[in-house]
């Protein structure tokens, strides 16, 4: 069953799962993402951070209180499960007088759920870290609307006898969807709806101010609410998934219909292809980063208006905080790889180089022990941050990065990415929580061809990283764009 079973509560219940590992020679941990852990820390789901990790055989209780209303969902958060279907929706419902978009929709349906993800056509272990020849790289065949879809062989031509997903709508009236990106991949999703505006009204479980666009891209983690005018001649309009970035290599896509009752099951149109595909209009998160820029051809994450106040306390233009991330990828040498007696972890990219990444020049190793409940028993040597790199760290640190903060002290978090991968932009989440976003961007220097953290510093000093007060969206995940930077 692809997705799993949705999980769809009200705003205040308590929630407890039983979750049975059955996996041979396998462990496992669930991941509640988008929900709040105020109370529940023990509850997040990651392996050896909040939990041990679930062997096989045994069962591990989760239990939190849905506090925050909103489209979220669950994973695993253990190995490469996610990406073999391991994950399934979470749906928060509000009283409609808490919900400050209320009045734009008439109906918010169970069969409005849309889960988006990509699809290997063989077992993600097969393909980490990945082989030098013969389907390299890690790029998805296929993508996947609710688990449903047809595959169209980009070389061959051949296609898949599968049912597609539909949506179903009844004329003059209004439908609240929600779309949940679940990609495994670092590909991201472009959604455009046939003949059909899409005003968008939440992300990531926080409201914002509506807006009205034609087409939404989003990330893995990322969630987007859209209302849905059922104003348009009775019949079925195609839904188009396009995979960008990497997914662009296979020309990977998918298809749904949303079709209006008592009208016809197929569209009157041709399928679009991933070449010929449906037009854009007003793009939702572009991946150019024009993110201070005026326009009408687009509208940036960080350009959403929060639908609700925010403590002024939070929005200070100086936290008592201020956090640089760069992250990047190691190439390795053969060389420094393939030493007898050691085991440095990879990645295989698909030219071929080898490769891991770094987040302030560290890679993260888990402790050996879950970091909230045992960690008097974490040996101090394990621990490091950009500050305090132990002595003995080669270009690829690996330890238990950590970065301490005073309670309730207000944070500022700059994400800067020195990757500098053409088409390649990366989502970050916060796990149990959510942030303001208050800039996205690039350089205003035109002669900087590649960011990096000293340019990142050299512009925050002169006041030319840009950030915006008048209500930030509240999200959890968000992708730093390429050559770009991300203020939370």
């Amino acid at each position: 069953m692809i997705p799993g079973p949705s999980i769809q509560v009200c705003e205040g219940d308590k929630v407890v799962i039983d979750v049975e590992n059955h996996m041979e020679g396998m462990e496992v941990t669930i991941h509640w993402h988008g929900i709040w852990q105020r109370g529940s820390q023990y509850y997040d789901g990651v392996p050896f951070v909040t939990q041990c990790p679930i062997q096989q055989g045994n069962t591990f209780r989760y239990q939190w209180i849905a506090g925050n209303a909103g489209t979220h969902f669950w994973h695993s958060h253990t190995g490469l499960q996610k990406m073999d279907g391991l994950y399934g929706s979470i749906v928060v419902r509000q009283a409609p007088s808490r919900d400050p978009n209320s009045n734009l929709y008439d109906f918010d349906l169970t069969t409005h759920v849309m889960v988006i993800s990509d699809w290997m056509h063989e077992d993600a272990a097969e393909r980490f870290p990945g082989r030098l020849a013969v389907n390299t790289g890690q790029d998805p065949e296929s993508l996947l609307i609710n688990g449903k879809g047809q595959f169209r062989d980009p070389n061959t031509g051949f296609m898949t006898n599968t049912p597609l997903e539909v949506f179903t709508i009844t004329p003059g009236r209004r439908y609240r969807f929600r779309m949940i990106n679940s990609f495994a991949s670092v590909c991201p999703a472009q959604l455009t709806i046939e003949g059909h505006d899409l005003t968008v009204i939440a992300t990531d479980g926080e409201p914002v101010h509506p807006v009205q666009v034609n087409t939404i891209i989003s990330f893995s983690g990322e969630r987007y609410d859209y209302v849905i005018n059922a104003d348009r001649q009775a019949g079925a309009y195609w839904i188009q998934l396009r995979g960008l970035g990497e997914c662009g290599i296979r020309r990977a896509q998918q298809l749904a219909i949303l079709r209006y009752a008592r009208g016809p099951y197929q569209p009157a149109t041709a399928a679009p292809t991933y070449d010929f595909g449906l037009p854009q209009g007003v793009v939702l998160n572009p991946l150019d980063a024009r993110c201070n820029d005026q326009r009408t051809d687009a509208v940036c994450v960080n350009q959403l208006k929060n639908a609700r106040q925010i403590d002024s306390g939070i929005l200070q233009e100086r936290p008592d905080v201020k956090i640089f991330l760069p992250f990047r990828f190691h190439i390795y040498t053969p060389e420094d790889l393939f030493q007898p007696n050691t085991y440095n972890r990879f990645l295989v990219a698909p030219n071929g180089d080898h490769l891991i990444s770094l987040i302030d020049e560290i890679s993260y190793m888990a402790p050996p022990a879950p970091l909230i409940s045992q960690y008097d028993d974490i040996n101090p040597e394990q621990f490091c941050n950009g500050d305090n790199r132990p002595p003995n760290c080669g270009q690829n640190c690996m330890c238990t990065h950590k970065i301490d903060i005073p309670l309730n002290a207000v944070v500022e978090v700059v994400l800067v990415d020195e990757v500098q991968q053409p088409n390649l932009s990366h989502p970050f989440h916060l796990h149990g929580q959510t942030f303001n976003v208050i800039g996205i961007g690039r350089s205003p220097d035109r002669s900087v061809k590649k960011i990096n953290l000293k340019h990142a510093l050299d512009l925050d000093r002169q006041g030319l990283l840009h950030r915006q007060f008048n209500l930030p969206p509240g999200k959890d995940t968000i992708a730093v764009p390429n050559n770009g930077y991300v203020v939370l």
